[in-house]
């Protein structure tokens, strides 16, 4: 059977949608341009931010991600990936707009820890506000023995959100030296409290935050989407 079509429903932000598209190329064993996946790309920046529309304090993103999705589909993506983890709030209504499946960023990041982090009982969370007030990572990880530890009010107000959101933050200008210290500041505090992994949960984090910059293991869900895009694509 022929190889499947990635659908990457981007631009949420567009530097965390090239990370993605990025790690796909990669993690594809391939001697060959032809040996690489077929990948459909919809960098759709002008989708509203998922944080405030969850805090309500600015319009849903559900009508113009459902149009991005639908643009993927009619394109000829046969399932869709999404490097927002804060969009996948609206996965389920997202879902059922669409017939091809969306791989579910959260969900299979705790399928790798399960299968590859055996042991491991507390697991920090790095994720915008928006992420943590709707239980995304904490909802999911109730179903296993693992505990999730999130920042303090301030350290995720000062630190976290200031180095994803902030004037010098990611979304504004890109990684920077401050925002990996800010996001590094902050792992360290869930470690302090007895994190034995931190998890990356918002697609900005691991452009700052890499394998081997804490005491602990670093787990990127976006590295973990496109492992299992590219097993997906493959799959008889």
């Amino acid at each position: 059977m022929p190889e499947k079509i990635i659908g990457i429903l981007g631009g949420m932000g567009p530097e965390a949608t090239i990370d993605l598209f990025t790690k796909i190329i990669k993690g594809t064993k391939a001697k060959k341009d032809q040996d690489h996946l077929r990948i459909l790309i919809d960098n759709n920046s002008k989708i509203p931010d998922r944080t405030l529309a969850i805090q309500g304090k600015g319009p849903s993103p559900l009508t113009p991600l459902v149009q991005s999705a639908k643009i993927l589909e009619k394109a000829g993506a046969h399932f869709i990936v999404i490097p927002c983890v804060t969009a996948h709030h609206y996965f389920k209504p997202l879902q059922k707009k669409i017939k091809i499946p969306i791989l579910h960023i959260v969900e299979e990041t705790m399928k790798y820890i399960q299968n590859k982090l055996k042991g491991i009982h507390k697991i920090g969370l790095i994720a915008t506000t928006g992420t943590i007030h709707t239980g995304l990572f904490q909802n999911t990880f109730r179903l296993t023995s693992i505990e999730m530890i999130i920042p303090s009010h301030e350290i995720q107000t000062q630190q976290v959100m200031e180095a994803i959101y902030g004037k010098n933050g990611i979304k504004s200008i890109g990684p920077s030296g401050n925002s990996k210290r800010l996001i590094r500041k902050a792992s360290e505090s869930l470690i302090f409290r007895g994190a034995q992994a931190i998890v990356a949960g918002c697609t900005e984090v691991p452009l700052v935050l890499k394998e081997g910059d804490l005491s602990v293991p670093v787990i990127d869900p976006i590295s973990i989407l496109a492992q299992s895009a590219i097993a997906k694509a493959k799959e008889k």
